[in-house]
């Protein structure tokens, strides 16, 4: 199986690329990838990893769509599969129970939300089952980095600078996190038979996020959790059933949840050290 991946500098392809199972992949940049699709005669999957962060805050605009102009120029070569990355927030708000399956109708709330849909949409009526849909919950690792607005993102600045994790939520609202390593280890097993429709990528499981917020700590050895505001908000977890049937994905245990989020922890604290040295 031959996997080429667009976006080669992105979160989850970097995770790839330490993958085992994927360091034999090829890897290119979007702009590379678009200006010559040579590469699409070899591959057999094609897997974008890269988005245009302007469709995260802006009303979509199918030129911003890397998604869409991909699968536009790779659409010729009819042996090829793709795989999109989407997002589970393509449901809004979970039901009560927050559990989120894939027979749930789509009702995207945010810009990105809506780009992530129109999206998956696109290419659904473009490549039918050659695609493969992949909705993730809140992917997370080392990620005190630029642009990153997720949870993990802005726990990590605010503990970097400020020595403590902020919540603006309730401590007990249960979310599902997938450590970046465990998405790649997913992906790569997936690839290996892959099967065209849409499936969740996810702990399968929501964990309290003071909770996240208490191992982060721990593994940074110091710091506090203040609590801003106890609103019960963004509840949710992804059913796992149907991507581990398909693609018989390992189980993530609350163990291997808490011991990725100390190591994030104690990789700031690592990096904030070695900052103040070199300063």
């Amino acid at each position: 199986m031959k996997v080429t991946v667009v976006g080669s500098g992105s979160f989850i392809a970097q995770a790839l690329r330490r993958c085992a199972a994927a360091t034999d992949w090829r890897y290119l940049g979007h702009a590379e990838a678009l200006a010559d699709t040579a590469w699409a005669r070899d591959s057999d999957v094609v897997l974008n990893c890269a988005f245009d962060d302007r469709l995260k805050d802006a009303e979509y605009q199918p030129s911003l769509d890397i998604d869409l102009r991909l699968a536009r120029s790779v659409l010729p070569q009819a042996h090829l599969r793709y795989v999109m990355l989407s997002s589970r927030t393509v449901y809004g708000t979970a039901p009560a129970d927050g559990r989120l399956h894939e027979h749930l109708p789509a009702a995207p709330r945010s810009p990105y939300a809506k780009a992530k849909w129109q999206t998956e949409t696109a290419l659904a009526e473009m490549l039918g089952e050659r695609l493969t849909i992949f909705r993730l919950s809140n992917i997370f690792g080392h990620e005190d980095l630029p642009g990153r607005r997720n949870f993990f993102a802005q726990a990590l600045r605010s503990l970097r600078g400020q020595g403590r994790i902020v919540l603006d939520i309730s401590p007990f609202v249960e979310r599902d996190f997938l450590p970046v390593e465990h998405c790649a280890d997913q992906l790569a097993g997936a690839m290996r038979q892959l099967r065209g429709g849409t499936f969740h990528l996810g702990a399968g499981f929501g964990v309290p996020v003071g909770q996240i917020s208490q191992w982060i700590l721990e593994g940074f050895g110091s710091g506090e959790l203040l609590v801003t505001n106890v609103r019960e908000f963004d509840a949710f977890w992804l059913d796992m059933a149907r991507t581990r049937a398909a693609f018989d994905t390992k189980t993530l245990t609350l163990e291997q949840l808490r011991a990725a989020c100390h190591a994030v922890g104690q990789h700031l604290c690592e990096a904030r050290a070695h900052a103040v040295a070199g300063g």
